[in-house]
């Protein structure tokens, strides 16, 4: 595994403390059998126990460096994600320079853009694993508040809590985690937020080095943390945010690139089913390699089905295509939907790959 680098205070424990004493002057703050915070109202004493409970926690976390494995590990990546191959060439540099200066790993903002279905939030978890480091993976499409997200909201809000990024970051071990902002084109919050504006605290080093969480009121550097967005329309973001990316497009593969991830994709499933059925051959490859990667992975998963129904222990050219008529049908409303789900009205469907 990549090795250990030098410590990053993640939190500054002396504006913490400082808190503490001001809440509970002249005493322990560490002592848990005195009622520390009696004057506070209720929502101020949960959040001055929560401060005192960090306060027992150490700061320090370490940083990930480039070991002699580390590009052995991204080799392996540009195989098993071809479509990739423009921004791994990015990562390995970096991967260089830091095994050279012996310093942590380190990235500019990077944004992966493309059409649905390419497996970009795939390729994020898998990078995140060649380099070693943790990953925690945000859904900018589902996500109703950002500012809740990146730095929690003032105590005074109803309901108030420590931001879910610095949060999770606090959880982990290193102080150089991949942070993925997943569907990032898709961060809309209720009407009155701005929340791309709030991105620009974790963009920018300069911020991200002293980024405050509004709960706690305690500053945490994030400005090592390796940022991944993924988004499928690059003009649906502002200027100001695409400027503070390294933008990196991500194009739909095709011919041998796709055959390729079509087989790897069989592999991983048939894997996953304790190598019940055998690997499949190039006509069934190439009949998988129909569509785009999210695609090939719902057809490899109906067509074992098919054959499992039929006794076979392998996948057959008609198996696929059986998958396929059973998704084409669905898409094409000429089937019932499965369950209680409504099928989407057509034009929520056109971005879709067949």
């Amino acid at each position: 595994m990549p090795q250990r680098g030098p410590s990053l205070a993640i939190f500054d424990k002396s504006a913490l403390l400082r808190q503490l004493r001001v809440a509970k002057p002249g005493s322990d703050v560490f002592d848990e059998t005195v009622m520390p915070f009696a004057a506070a109202s209720s929502d101020e004493q949960t959040r001055l126990e929560r401060l005192r409970a960090l306060a027992g926690e150490e700061p320090l976390r370490h940083l990930v460096v480039a070991d002699e494995d580390t590009p052995e590990r991204l080799a392996k990546l540009r195989e098993d994600c071809p479509g990739f191959v423009a921004v791994i060439a990015v990562i390995e540099r970096a991967v260089a320079l830091s095994a050279v200066a012996s310093t942590a790993i380190a990235l500019p903002p990077i944004l992966l853009v493309g059409p649905p279905g390419l497996g970009k939030t795939h390729f994020s978890r898998r990078l995140a694993a060649a380099l070693g480091v943790e990953q925690h993976a945000f859904n900018c499409a589902t996500n109703s508040d950002a500012q809740a997200l990146l730095i929690g909201h003032p105590p005074s809000w109803r309901g108030a809590r420590m931001g879910v990024l610095t949060e999770a970051v606090l959880a982990g071990d290193t102080a150089n985690p991949l942070i993925l902002l997943d569907e990032v084109d898709k961060f809309v919050t209720h009407s009155t937020e701005k929340p791309y504006n709030s991105l620009l605290g974790l963009l920018e080093p300069e911020n991200a080095c002293a980024l405050v969480d509004e709960y706690l009121r305690v500053q945490f550097d994030l400005s090592r943390c390796l940022i991944v967005a993924t988004a499928n329309d690059l003009e649906a973001l502002p200027g100001f945010i695409q400027d503070r990316f390294l933008v990196v497009a991500i194009t739909p593969p095709d011919g041998a690139m796709l055959r390729a991830i079509a087989s790897r994709i069989a592999a991983e499933i048939i894997t996953a089913h304790g190598d019940a059925f055998a690997s499949p051959n190039e006509a069934v490859v190439a009949q998988l390699a129909s569509t785009n990667p999210r695609g090939i992975r719902r057809l490899v998963s109906l067509a074992l089905g098919f054959a499992a129904q039929a006794g076979r222990r392998h996948l057959t050219v008609a198996d696929v295509a059986a998958a396929g008529a059973v998704i084409q049908a669905g898409r094409q409303g000429t089937r019932g939907p499965i369950g209680f789900i409504p099928p989407k009205p057509k034009e929520e469907r056109s971005g879709e790959w067949g």
